[in-house]
Order: C-alpha cells, then structure tokens, then sequence
C-alpha cells in the first residue's frame, strides 16, 4: 500500500484576462513539505508548477492510472476555474485562452474520469480554485456571478473531496501583500497548520480522520473569514480514512489507508438501532449509523456548552448513507441535538455568537491579527475595559474610512467625520434608511470601449441629535446588516433583560 500525492499549481498565465496567482506556488512548497513529512503525511509527492493544460493532463492520468486498489491517492488543486456556457467546470493551467476554454483547460469531467478509472479506492481531493481574476484590496475572489457545484461536478464512489468554499463561490488569498508576496491562500494555509500541527486529531488516538480533518480546516478557515465556508463531499461507503498523523500524538501502527468495510450485501440489511440511539432507520438519504453512534456525544456537548460562540446549523453530520444504504432519520436526530441546546453563559458570549450568525468578521485583539485593528480601536474611542469585537464592511464602500464596529458594550457607526456610539440597551433610538442613485461609467483601452450603470446607495444612521451618512455600491447590504443586527439584539434583550439594564 503506498500513499501518493500530486499537487498542481498554476500561479502565472499566459492570457492577461486571467490574474496572476502569486500565492500558488508557495501553496505547492508548504503543502508538500508536510505532506511528505513521514510523521505527519508519509506521502510520496510529485509537484506540477506552472505547466500547460497537455502537461497537467498528462500528470493527472499517469498519476491515477499508476494505482493499486489499496494506494492512498491525494490531489490537491490551486489555480483558476471558469465555467463554460454549459456550466462545467474547468481547471485553468498556463496556457488556458478564456476565449476557447474547452480547448485549453482541464475539465471537471476529464478529472471525474480519470478517478471513476483509476483501480484506487481512496481518493482524497483538494480544490483551492477560483472562478474569476477579480479582486479586491485584502482578497481575490475565486469565483463569479455563478455558483458551481462541485459535488455535483466530481461527486462519486470512495472520494473525499473539500472545496475552499461554498461552490466555489469565494477563496481568499492571504493579506494586503499577497500580490508581492507568495502567501499561500487561506484555505492551503489552514489545511498545511491542520496538518503540521495536528489539530485535526479531535480524539486523541495519533490519526488524523477524514471527518476531523474537514472540521478542523473550516474552523481555521472561518476563524478568519466568516463569509468562507470550506465545503465537504464525502462517500461513507468508504470507512475510515486516515488522512495523516497527529507528530505530537501517541504513535499508532501504521493501518491501511483504509480500515477495511465489508462489502455491500445486494439487499441492504436494517440496522436496528439501539436503546441509546432512538430514531428510525430509513433507506436512503439517512445520517449514517457509525457517525451518529460514534460522534452523537460529541455534538451533544457542543452545542449545550453555554459558552460557546459559533452558531448550530443542521445537518449536524455530513455522512450520508447513500440512495440505497440504511441510515437514521435525519430530522429526529436533529431534533434530538437541537433539544440540548444552551441559552449563551453571560451577554458578551451572545453577542459573539449572534455576530458569527450574522456573518459579522470577529476580531480576537489577542492575535496578530486583531492588533491590527487598533487605528479602528482608537476611532471607536473604547475606553476601560471595553473590547473590539468585530466589524463589517458590507458592499463595496467609497471611502475607507466608513465602517461598522461592535464592541462589548456599544455599536460604533463611523463616516468619515463623524461616530456614533450607541449602548446596546439604547439599541432601539437608532434609525436606518437609505436612497439610491445610478452613477454611470464608461472605460477603453486600444481595442475596445465599455460602459455601464453603477447603483449607488447612501445610507444614514440616526441615533438622537448624531448622524453619519455613507456611500457604497449595492449598499443596501449595510442597511440590510444593521436592520437585522437591531432586531437580533431586540430578541436578545427579551430573553435577557437583565443584561441591559
């Protein structure tokens, strides 16, 4: 049994309507460093850089044709995706022309092949890709006006893949200077700390499973970008993969890649459930039986846990039991977890899981990170102990200096000359409107000219005698955020009054 991995990266492009990606390779460097570390990965690791769609495609069909039936197979992806006008997905190498992009790019059906065909029956799939060159100050948009999804692109039997966001609508790439630097992206960055540091081994036994390593990634990665949510598909069929080892864990045997499943009986046998599980199998579509039993526990503390801060969403499992296996009932499983669940311990655990909810960047002043944030501190004019929480830039503002913050204690509305300091329990003084405006815009080069309509949206926030007034383009969104940041908080104030008094 060998464990193998292939990364590909394309960080530079020939046609200039596709953005350079500088962080890619740097992807490829840290990556492979640990994937190859025999205490962490023990993959043997080939790396494509910068090479053309042949050459790509190449690569990827030597590297899967090459497996045995027990070989561990690990491809990561970090480059450009485009969608066709059929909606299929395409991986931009160095050569991709957008103008004829089934030509030159490697699509989504030609990777799916090439999987369905290889004798590997572990197949772990890693795609940080964007959609379009576009970004701005801070992140590159990895995706367009278009969602793509992927599992329905590459879903299929004995894979494990995660995506760098929801359908590939957005991945972030490191930082103000990831232009001049080579940062790896924030979805690699999190897989190659997940790895290095073993974080993703959750129960302590030395190996990093498929399920942990997912959790572990989306935690780090929505740490620092709420609006990027990691996605997962996996095959439960499967079992259970190893996808690496924990270098400060206990020091398990070394398994095969994957702990062995019996085969699939031509007629599904009913798994009856037992006396501490108390839902339903059903056939098809169900959680899966080992997941709920294993991980239940688990999920139970976390979400009675009164001081947690990140929101509870269902599904609460991700394994499935697959059109024709048994499962438990997805929605009394759900309903079980739900009744456990934990009103906050004291307001400021609230208020940080209601932003979260909310979608709202937190900032941990603690970090690095959050220090960064002490120009906003100082503008928002904290004092004692009062503490930054988070802030929102929703829309495309015109002028920096505009914001949102939320602190312990207040909600600060910044233009650029004036603040608004309003006390959470004075929340419901505090008015919000809004009025458009069509700006147009035109713009050339020596080939060609363009032009267009730009809505414009100027939104006042009134609290007493104070206001501030700012422009953003789609700014309804700012709007829309302190609506219902006001309401959300109102609901709070019913369940705890006392922490507004």
């Amino acid at each position: 049994m060998a464990r193998r991995a292939l990364v590909v990266t394309t960080s530079r492009y020939d046609d200039p309507r596709l953005e350079h990606l500088p962080g890619a390779n740097a992807d490829a460097v840290a990556l492979s460093e640990v994937l190859s570390d025999g205490a962490i990965g023990g993959f043997e690791v080939d790396i494509l850089k910068d090479r053309t769609r042949d050459e790509v495609a190449r690569g990827v069909q030597r590297f899967f044709s090459a497996a045995a039936p027990e070989d561990l197979l690990l491809l990561h992806l970090s480059c450009h995706g485009r969608k066709d006008s059929r909606g299929r997905l395409h991986f931009a190498a160095r050569d991709t022309e957008v103008d004829t992009l089934e030509a030159s790019s490697v699509d989504a059906d030609f990777l799916n092949d090439r999987m369905e065909q290889s004798a590997s029956q572990q197949i772990i799939l890693l795609l940080d890709c964007c959609y379009s060159g576009a970004f701005v100050k801070g992140m590159r948009t990895r995706a367009g006006e278009h969602a793509i999804d992927v599992a329905g692109n590459l879903g299929g039997r004995g894979r494990f893949i995660i995506t760098s966001s929801t359908s590939l609508q957005y991945s972030y790439e490191d930082g103000e200077r990831s232009r001049d630097g080579a940062k790896p992206s924030v979805f690699t960055s999190a897989v190659v700390k997940s790895l290095r540091h073993g974080t993703g081994d959750r129960d302590g036994d030395g190996r990093v499973g498929a399920e942990e390593f997912y959790r572990d990634v989306c935690d780090r990665v929505t740490r620092i970008l709420p609006d990027q949510t990691p996605t997962l598909s996996v095959n439960s069929a499967i079992g259970d993969l190893v996808v690496a080892f924990n270098p400060a864990g206990p020091r398990p045997s070394r398994p095969a890649a994957v702990e062995p499943v019996a085969a699939a009986a031509a007629e599904p046998v009913v798994v009856a459930p037992s006396t501490d599980y108390p839902f339903d199998p059903v056939k098809g579509s169900g959680y899966d039986i080992g997941a709920v039993m294993n991980h239940l526990k688990e999920v139970i503390d976390l979400v009675s846990d009164p001081r947690r801060t990140k929101p509870v969403r269902s599904p609460f499992f991700s394994e499935v039991s697959g059109k024709s296996g048994i499962g438990y009932d997805k929605q009394q499983v759900d309903a079980h977890i739900l009744h456990h669940l934990a009103e906050p311990a004291d307001f400021e655990v609230a208020l940080n899981r209601l932003l979260r909810e909310q979608r709202v960047a937190l900032i941990d002043e603690g970090t690095p990170v959050g220090r960064r944030f002490v120009n906003l501190r100082e503008r928002c004019q904290l004092v004692g102990w009062e503490r930054l929480i988070g802030h929102v830039k929703t829309g495309r503002i015109v002028d920096p200096r505009w914001a949102v913050a939320y602190t312990s204690t207040h909600l600060c509305v910044l233009d650029a000359t004036h603040l608004l300091r309003v006390p959470y329990r004075e929340l419901s003084s505090l008015s919000v409107s809004s009025t458009s405006r069509w700006d147009t815009w035109s713009g050339s080069n020596d080939q060609a000219g363009w032009g267009g309509e730009t809505e414009v949206v100027t939104t006042t926030v009134r609290f007493g005698a104070q206001e501030a007034v700012f422009e953003a383009f789609h700014g309804k969104l700012m709007r829309d955020a302190l609506n219902a940041f006001v309401a959300a908080m109102a609901d709070l104030r019913k369940r705890h009054p006392d922490w507004f008094a």
